[in-house]
């Protein structure tokens, strides 16, 4: 993706090594928000994200390539954030299931929990300076595919802030 404004981007590492990147997400407005995860070092693109801010409605759509077998195989879902006065809550459906996104206010860390609200994945913000944001992604669960956990959290991040460079650092 070339075209549009830049926003913001992530890499995402395998542990705390940043010698191991795994991923990259690139997200680019033109002229909605648009957001790609792409593998490292080949550069494919693995899931795509369009969000959508109006006003207070915050909405985005993604598709994620079945990367499990070698059907190649795009699926869709979307994400939904609903508003409460004491959490931050987003709703993502994705093949018929639902995932629930979930953080308290004041906190630093976002859950995630399938329909029986079993945990099965959390990223938690580190302290982190003008520049850098840094994330430690933990996965629970072989459930879904990492990439909705990795498009979610682009989704929130970049529509609550403009800082450019990011860091994840998956955990299994």
């Amino acid at each position: 993706m070339d075209a549009g404004l830049k926003a913001g981007q992530f890499s995402i590492y395998l542990g705390n090594n940043e010698d191991h990147l795994r991923y990259r997400i690139e997200s680019f407005y033109n002229p909605m928000q648009q957001i790609e995860l792409c593998t490292y070092p080949y550069n494919n693109v693995i899931g795509k994200l369009n969000v959508r801010q109006l006003g207070i409605f915050h909405e985005a759509r993604f598709e994620i390539l079945q990367t499990r077998n070698t059907s190649n195989l795009w699926f869709t879902g979307n994400i939904k954030r609903q508003y409460t006065w004491f959490a931050d809550k987003y709703i993502i459906n994705f093949a018929e299931r639902r995932i629930k996104m979930r953080r308290r206010i004041f906190s630093l860390t976002f859950k995630f929990y399938n329909e029986v609200k079993k945990l099965i994945a959390s990223f938690r913000m580190r302290v982190f300076t003008v520049t850098v944001i840094k994330y430690d992604v933990k996965i629970f669960s072989n459930e879904f595919p990492d990439s909705i956990y990795l498009l979610a959290l682009a989704a929130h991040d970049n529509k609550r802030t403009k800082i450019y460079n990011r860091s994840l650092h998956r955990h299994s």
